[in-house]
């Protein structure tokens, strides 16, 4: 992972020149660019979640920066819901784990007042 956060606004910005402005037919694959860069661990998730919705004419301007945030929301929007439901998922795997470990609990209880 880039491990400063001054690193990965600068690699930020570089993406934004090089879609924004050089490559402006690439803008629809910046969910996938950013993709790849968090899988790839090179992009940290909380610092990608706070680029996308800050505009910034540090690197290009405005209109360019808005352009390739806003097509960032892909990304954006199934980094959120696969953190939510993630949770939700492992509170549910976590629940039935007591559901069944309070079954054998019962069920050994059971056996113990038959004998």
């Amino acid at each position: 992972m880039v491990t400063s956060e001054k690193l990965q606004k600068a690699l930020m910005g570089g993406l934004e020149q090089l879609v924004g402005l050089d490559n402006p037919e690439l803008i629809p694959a910046v969910p996938k660019i950013l993709m790849e860069l968090y899988q790839a661990d090179i992009l940290d998730e909380e610092f990608i979640k706070s680029w996308g919705t800050h505009v910034s004419k540090k690197y290009v301007d405005r209109d360019t920066s808005k352009k390739v945030r806003k097509a960032s929301e892909p990304f954006l929007k199934v980094r959120i819901m696969h953190y939510l439901f993630s949770d939700v998922f492992n509170i549910g795997f976590l629940f039935s784990d007591m559901c069944v470990n309070e079954q054998k609990w019962l069920e050994e209880a059971d056996d113990e007042d038959s004998e």
